[in-house]
């Protein structure tokens, strides 16, 4: 990898710390991928009013 510090990390090469050389550490790789999930959920959920007008206000022909 290129990455020289952890801070640069994107999040899928920050999952590769989770697996070692003969296991993965299923539990902690699902957490860290539901922390990451979060926040996009929550932005859907706030959006999706204007999201959904704007994709309906463009459908209607005439």
């Amino acid at each position: 990898m290129l990455i020289n510090s952890n801070d640069t990390m994107t999040f899928p090469v920050g999952l590769l710390t989770f697996v070692s050389k003969f296991s993965v550490d299923w539990g902690q790789m699902m957490a860290a991928g539901v922390m990451a999930l979060v926040p996009s959920c929550l932005f859907f959920i706030f959006i999706q009013r204007y999201l959904v007008q704007g994709l309906t206000s463009g459908a209607v022909k005439g």
